[in-house]
């Protein structure tokens, strides 16, 4: 039975999370403040964290951020359900102190227990990569050996074109045919849709300085973060220029912004400086440095609701680069956001 932790001083709201929580087989615990929330969270160590975003004594984004910078609770995932932060510029702020998702009130229960599983899930199978990763680093020889495999795995992937052979994405002319096919689909039925390119910047140097096979490894772990960190519709591909695509179907221009803050702060957030296989014999510690140069700008662009049949996906396509070139004039770990019809820009 998944465990979920509500905090809210609300107790009309609170008595309702439970009944809603409770209902779909959740195990529920209480509380009504920041301070609370901590302290449950710490002794119970729920799966789930359901956080209000005003509360006496301490609010939603002090908890979270406390919440995170904790050992024993930073890999619960927190969801925010409010009605008081509304803005999205205050969203991106959450999700920059590393909530998984951010909801406002009134909520439809069927969403919120929907989205639940599906972070659960999702944290679930990241501890899983985690100690994958960890038990690969054990030992030199072990590092070497899973590296040498995932370089073979990587040559027999390149016979199938869906495929990128190194992070296991969709390939860039797979990502053209679906984009084409979501496209038509969009304008067939009045439906949004939005796509996002990420510019992995420095990425050349990386591999210049770590060697091709330690590179390689940089861009699939940044791979299996995007993997586990995005929804089940998305749709990932990676490109040889250090780009990543993502298509975001019946996604409109403000969830697209919103996904797209979510994926940038995603990838900033990968550490590779604690991992274990950076401390090998395989890199001269001198060269550790040149990982805090990673960094990324992103660009999106969003379908209006009506478009007509003689636009086309590459229109689509020019305008999303065009946002992110004026993403990386901008300077790094910047967002732009451009629209179909105007072409006006939304910036992070």
């Amino acid at each position: 039975m998944p465990k979920v932790l509500v905090a809210d001083d609300n107790l009309d709201m609170l008595e309702t999370l439970d009944r809603i929580f409770s209902f779909y087989g959740f195990d529920v615990i209480r509380a009504t403040d920041g301070n609370s929330a901590i302290e449950q969270a710490k002794a119970a160590k729920p799966d789930l964290i359901v956080l209000d975003g005003m509360m006496p004594e301490m609010d939603g984004f002090e908890a979270c951020r406390i919440l995170k910078s904790s050992l024993t609770t930073s890999d619960i995932p927190i969801v925010f359900l409010t009605a008081n932060y509304t803005d999205p510029e205050q969203r991106v702020i959450g999700l920059e102190l590393g909530a998984d998702d951010y909801m406002l009130k009134p909520f439809n229960s069927k969403e919120l227990v929907a989205r639940s599983k599906s972070i659960i899930k999702r944290a679930q199978l990241l501890k899983l990569l985690k100690s994958d990763n960890e038990k690969l680093s054990i030992k030199n020889e072990r590092i070497q050996e899973e590296l040498n495999i995932l370089q073979e795995q990587s040559k027999s992937m390149e016979k199938d074109s869906f495929v990128d052979p190194v992070t296991g994405l969709y390939s860039l002319s797979f990502f053209e045919r679906r984009l084409h096919e979501e496209f038509r689909r969009a304008q067939r039925h009045h439906t949004d849709l939005s796509l996002v390119i990420v510019q992995i910047n420095h990425l050349d140097k990386l591999a210049e300085s770590f060697g091709q096979q330690l590179g390689n490894y940089i861009l699939m772990k940044l791979a299996n973060s995007l993997l586990t960190r995005t929804r089940t519709t998305d749709i990932l591909s990676y490109a040889r220029d250090a780009k990543f695509y993502i298509i975001l179907p019946e996604t409109d221009q403000q969830g697209a912004f919103l996904e797209a803050e979510r994926i940038r702060v995603t990838l900033s957030s990968v550490d590779f400086t604690s991992d274990a296989m950076f401390e090998t014999d395989i890199l001269p510690k001198r060269k550790m440095n040149d990982l805090k140069q990673i960094s990324f700008n992103v660009g999106v662009v969003s379908l209006p609701e009506n478009i007509g049949p003689e636009q086309t996906e590459e229109q689509l396509l020019n305008l999303a680069k065009e946002a992110l070139k004026t993403s990386i004039r901008q300077g790094i770990n910047k967002t732009v956001v451009s629209h179909f019809d105007d072409n006006a820009s939304q910036e992070s």
